[in-house]
């Protein structure tokens, strides 16, 4: 496991990831302000004439409050019966062609009964994170690192953040259709449900993690660098019901919203593992809310080292390593001083016992008592 691997050098672990999220955080919300030159104009038209205009061409993305989110819906299963999410929220601003915007995002995580939320702050010249309402800044260099990650992204021109990851939506949404006119985040909005031709999906996902792996632009040593035509086939006939729901702006046709859903069975070992569990939803959306109205970014009022978050993430870690089955959490303290020690037996008395709960939820949050001293 990867967490396993990577648990015993925590300290240069805990930079090296925190770099990858943000990195991949701000790329996100810059990777459609990099082509903002202005807006496509036309008329209505049909379905497939609406999406090559949303996908096509530069549209204006200076600031706003984005949404993304990531749910996994079980079905069947006696330990696994609520949903799993991740989010990543909040409000950013365009500092001009090439410069890493300014953003303050929020990062949540539920699953199994477990919450952890973690800020991403970054205002043009520096950048923090948040953990528990502290605020941590960034190592210089490690901020420099990150707006030269969103620089590499973004060089090179073209027409819109999606093409430049190698994804052409036109490529793989059919049979679109018109639902209707709606409202999204402030602007009046054209509704399209399209099917997804779910192999020709994976190809340009493929194409995106080939860029990634060859640049590195945006953190994506924690990626695989491409995906086996083996595997795209199974994934391809496994999937069911794969949507596409697309929001674009009725006068701007400036993508306002968008919402991909598809369901897939899940079967054997896998199934007996996880619970009973027999079939997954997968929803992932994105969405602008105040689109083009200035947000105002500013750095927290008060700031620890980094070296306190750190100091933190360690026992997140061992956490993570406990949940994920990776062993032994002990790993994670190293080398650590005799202060630590106590932390450290929670950790791994934690990580032990979810590892006997073997996924039974209650038996799970039961172990929590552990981490606080508990027997």
């Amino acid at each position: 496991m990867l967490v396993s691997r990577r648990i015993g050098s925590c300290s240069s672990t805990v930079s090296g990831h925190t770099r990858r999220l943000g990195a991949l955080a701000l790329v996100l919300i810059g990777l459609f302000a990099i082509s903002a030159c202005g807006t496509t104009s036309s008329s209505s038209g049909d379905a497939q004439t609406l999406l090559r205009q949303t996908f096509t061409g530069p549209h204006t993305v200076r600031s706003g409050i984005l949404n993304f989110g990531l749910a996994l819906n079980p079905s069947g299963s006696r330990t696994i019966t609520t949903p799993i999410t991740l989010g990543l929220g909040g409000p950013f601003q365009s500092r001009g062609s090439g410069k890493l915007p300014a953003s303050k995002l929020e990062l949540t995580i539920n699953a199994l009964g477990h919450h952890g939320q973690l800020g991403i702050v970054s205002t043009g010249s520096n950048g923090f994170v948040t953990l528990g309402g502290t605020a941590y800044q960034l190592p210089a260099a490690d901020y420099q690192k990150l707006a030269s990650s969103f620089s590499s992204a973004a060089a090179g021109g073209g027409t819109g953040g999606l093409s430049k990851l190698g994804i052409n939506p036109l490529h793989w949404l059919t049979q679109p259709t018109v639902v209707g006119s709606e409202s999204v985040g402030g602007a009046s909005t054209t509704h399209i449900r399209a099917h997804v031709n779910v192999d020709a999906l994976l190809g340009d996902l493929n194409t995106f993690l080939q860029k990634a792996s060859a640049t590195g632009a945006t953190g994506s040593a924690a990626l695989p660098t491409a995906i086996s035509p083996a595997t795209r086939q199974k994934v391809a006939s496994a999937v069911r019901n794969a949507t596409v729901d697309v929001w674009t702006g009725s006068n701007d046709k400036t993508l306002r919203k968008l919402l991909v859903s598809l369901d897939f069975p899940v079967t054997g070992q896998i199934s007996t593992e996880l619970g009973g569990l027999s079939a997954a939803g997968i929803s992932l959306s994105l969405a602008y809310a105040n689109l083009n109205q200035p947000q105002t970014i500013a750095a927290p009022a008060h700031v620890r080292p980094f070296s306190g978050f750190t100091s933190r993430i360690k026992g997140l870690s061992g956490q993570l390593q406990g949940l994920f089955g990776g062993g032994t959490a002990g790993a994670a303290s190293g080398a650590g001083t005799a202060s630590s020690s106590s932390s450290s037996a929670a950790v791994s008395g934690y990580s032990a016992c979810l590892q006997r709960a073997k996924g039974d939820v209650a038996k799970m949050q039961r172990c929590a008592s552990l981490l606080n001293g508990g027997g």
